[in-house]
């Protein structure tokens, strides 16, 4: 699986602009495919994703999605079919070293598609990503690192753009570090790849009020005891 990396990624847990207390559960209209979607890169997987779509003034489609996916030769992650994706512990260059740059075991992936009349583009809305570094169940957005979507939109190649797409790694340092107004870092301590929890990431997309939102959990979780004992069998053979 080929892979090209952005200087600053996107992901996140959302906001709820009506309500003073958000909820970090699973949030989409439908948990599938989406075909047109290639999150950045070539070969990612794109049938097992939480997807959330809503017009907006009766002829502008918002899409947003998220989902969660094996880093290039890394095992497959798994899912509950309702947003929550699961992942092994631990960190590698890409599983057969397909990469110079050390992440995690898996990736989050971000869309978004502004669908409208002549003229519709990102940065018409407020788009920010939420993403975390706390392996707490259930983190609401306090605390959580922000990347401003909209704000890395204006000041790229095409600030007419009605498409991003991309894949980060909660591992790449530069998402630990604020780079305002681009990026808000969490407040939470660096990212350990190794450590089981809950990571919970979503995308808002406001224009004044809340207008569409999308959520996603990954839980890192222990490998099978079956297969630590497979894998010690074979160590000790070799």
């Amino acid at each position: 699986m080929n892979q090209s990396k952005i200087s600053s990624g996107v992901a996140a847990v959302v906001i709820t602009l009506a309500s003073a207390t958000a909820s970090a559960v699973p949030l989409f209209d439908v948990f599938g495919p989406l075909d047109e979607a290639t999150f950045g890169g070539t070969g990612i997987p794109n049938q097992k994703v939480a997807v959330s779509r809503q017009f907006e003034d009766g002829n502008t489609l918002i899409t947003v999605a998220m989902s969660a996916t094996q880093r290039f030769s890394n095992p497959a992650l798994t899912n509950d079919g309702a947003g929550t994706y699961f992942a092994n512990a631990g960190s590698n260059f890409g599983g057969a070293g397909e990469s110079a740059t050390e992440g995690a075991l898996w990736n989050f992936n971000f869309y978004v598609d502004i669908d409208g009349p002549a003229g519709a583009k990102l940065t018409d809305y407020d788009i920010n990503l939420f993403y975390d570094f706390d392996p707490a169940f259930d983190n609401g957005p306090a605390g959580l690192g922000v990347i401003n979507l909209s704000a890395f939109v204006a000041a790229g190649s095409d600030p007419t753009a009605t498409r991003i797409e991309n894949y980060q790694n909660l591992l790449f340092g530069f998402l630990g570090v604020d780079a305002l107004p681009f990026r808000t870092a969490p407040t939470s301590a660096a990212f350990d790849p190794n450590v089981n929890g809950e990571y919970n990431f979503a995308i808002q997309v406001a224009a004044g009020w809340a207008v569409e939102q999308v959520r996603m959990d990954v839980q890192v979780v222990p490998v099978p005891g079956a297969v630590v004992l497979f894998s010690s069998a074979l160590a000790l053979f070799g």
